[in-house]
Order: C-alpha cells, then structure tokens, then sequence
C-alpha cells in the first residue's frame, strides 16, 4: 500500500500537516528554488508503485528515504538504485519510474520537487505563472461544478417532496420561503 502525507502541492492549504512538521517544513522552505510539491511517501512491505512518468521535465523530484528503507528500490529509465537511509537521490521525473518495497518495515522517504537546475529565473518565474494561473482556473472549474452538483441535490429533493404530497410543513418550508436554487 502507498500512502502520502502532504505538505504542499501547488497553493493547496495542508496547514494541519505542515502544523505537525514545523521543522520539515521549514527546511524546505529555505530551498533554493522550491517547486511547491513536497509529501512524505509511505509504502509498506511487499508494494510495487506501478511505472509512471511526471508531466514535464521542467523540476526535479529529490528522494530522502527516512526509516525502513531495507528491500526498497527505485527504476528511474533503464537504471535501478537501492534506496540508502539519509542518502538524497534526485532524477527527472518525466523518465519512466516505479518503486519497491520488499523490506519488512513501512519505508518512509520525504519526497519534494526543485525547479530544474537548466532553467533560468526568468524561465521560473515565467512557469510559476502559468501553472498558478491553469490551477485557478482548474479550482474555479470544479467550485463551479461543485455548485451546479448542490443545485441539482437540491432540486431534485425539491421534487421529490412535491411529487409526494409536499411532506410535511418543516419539510418544505425552505422552498416556500423562496430559496433561490439557481
């Protein structure tokens, strides 16, 4: 099984998790060039994390691997490495990766992303930009959907109390008072 407890992902507000790890986190925040994705990856014994690929090269994905480390692998292309406990090891994310674990303790491996080495400032702060700006618009997109779902709970309760007589006075109050479901 994979777990992830996260601290940041693009903007989104994990203050709960970043409350638990004050020292985690500020550590990562003194990052030269932080990507604003870091979690920790838990995997417990006898989990294979399925080859995958990132979307892009434009950061890099550095790996701590923190405790029960033993057993544990990452394939990133056509080169395999075994995980060190406390040993950094950083790659491309975009390269076709997958994991083992087949240690007998839950391996725990602080995972975060840094702009890419090969980008100049200006390339950054030009894709910072544009991925705050697909991301708005992406949270936007699913409020609005989120809305159009609760509007249609709504009158779709709406009629079903009046397809069964109304029901009672409590029952249908909010409606008659003039709820504005669109």
């Amino acid at each position: 099984e994979w777990n992830v407890f996260y601290l940041s992902l693009h903007e989104l507000p994990f203050a709960d998790n970043r409350a638990r790890c004050p020292v985690t986190v500020s550590l990562l925040a003194a990052l030269p060039r932080p990507y604003d994705h870091a979690f920790f990856s838990a995997l417990t014994p006898g989990t294979h994390v399925v080859k995958h690929h990132g979307p892009t090269n434009k950061k890099l994905r550095v790996h701590l691997p923190l405790v029960g480390v033993e057993g544990s692998r990452l394939r990133v292309a056509d080169r395999t490495y075994e995980c060190v406990e406390g040993r950094c090891f950083a790659f491309d994310d975009s390269f076709e990766h997958e994991a083992w674990h087949d240690g007998d303790r839950t391996r725990i491996v602080l995972v975060f992303d840094v702009w890419h080495p090969d980008l100049h400032d200006r390339e950054v702060q030009f894709l910072s930009l544009l991925q705050r700006s697909r991301l708005r618009a992406e949270m936007k997109r699913a409020e609005a959907a989120a809305e159009r779902a609760a509007r249609g709970c709504a009158v779709a309760n709406a009629s079903l109390v009046a397809r069964e007589g109304g029901g009672r006075e409590e029952e249908s109050a909010p409606l008659a008072r003039g709820d504005n479901f669109f």
